[in-house]
């Protein structure tokens, strides 16, 4: 069997099972997976125990990185918008990587209260996105070819640019529109200010775009934006500025999800196929 039909094969397989009801409910499932602590805690405590995780997690250890995170993603986006498919594959080794990254280090911190923390339910969602942004890279089925579509569809630019700016002054968690908060924050490092902006470019190039890896991505970001608006609004309402940042998350996701649920996103093409028919053949 060659190479290319083993990719058909299981890119059908997951394209059949990403469109399947019983799918999202088991996704669900996963995020009540019981939080672990290398030292004991009373279940009381999990609000205070995810807090200390998410405002320290490990992967915001190497500070320079939360910059250079966000330059390689506006670099890496203008290259798709402007270069097409000649930077597809940069653009996805990227956003794997990056999902890798924030399932292995941005669920999990070491603590002075609890010792070794891991968010396991967080986790096992954002690994599963991860890992099939891995297999995007492989299947290699998002087609960046530049081609026209309605003034409309940037809509999702606004809310994108927000998000991955995400003008908020950390330990107040209250607005901050300094070019160095801009620059400097967290956002380019974390699942919940990148996803919108990644969701974004797809649904820009929809339905050129790999739909089991839109339709996941969406979905695992529909349920934490909306975790974390309730949290934000509701539980800690002393920081609703970051439940108004979390609402890009929400919107993009619900939006991407229901295009990857399009007839045409499970009809779409190969980029050869869909560059034959730009140039006429």
């Amino acid at each position: 069997m060659s190479t290319q039909l083993k990719k058909r094969r299981i890119q059908g397989g997951l394209d059949a099972v990403t469109k399947k009801w019983w799918l999202y409910p088991l996704l669900v499932l996963l995020f009540f997976i019981p939080t672990y602590a290398s030292r004991s805690y009373d279940p009381r405590q999990s609000v205070d125990l995810i807090g200390e995780v998410l405002s320290a997690p490990l992967i915001y250890a190497v500070p320079v990185l939360m910059p250079v995170a966000k330059i390689i993603t506006v670099v890496l986006i203008v290259g798709v918008l402007v270069y097409g498919n000649r930077m597809r594959r940069a653009f996805n080794v990227y956003v794997a990587v990056l999902y890798v990254a924030f399932a292995l280090f941005q669920t999990a911190a070491v603590t002075e209260t609890y010792g070794l923390v891991v968010i396991s339910g967080n986790m096992a969602l954002i690994l599963i996105v991860a890992l099939l942004w891995v297999w995007g890279v492989v299947a290699e089925r998002n087609d960046f070819v530049a081609r026209k579509r309605p003034l409309w569809r940037w809509w999702v630019a606004p809310l994108g640019v927000l998000s991955l700016l995400a003008p908020v002054e950390a330990s107040t968690m209250s607005p901050d529109f300094s070019p160095l908060c801009l620059l400097t924050n967290e956002a380019g490092l974390t699942f919940c200010m990148m996803t919108p902006v990644v969701l974004a470019v797809l649904t820009l190039f929809h339905p050129t775009v790999n739909p089991a890896v839109l339709r996941v991505s969406s979905f695992v970001g529909i349920l934490l934006g909306v975790i974390n608006l309730i949290v934000w609004f509701a539980v800690e309402s002393w920081g609703w500025w970051m439940g108004v940042l979390h609402i890009p998350l929400v919107v993009i996701s619900i939006y991407a999800f229901v295009l990857g649920h399009t007839r045409a996103a499970g009809e779409s093409p190969t980029a050869s196929q869909y560059s034959q028919r730009r140039n006429g053949a």
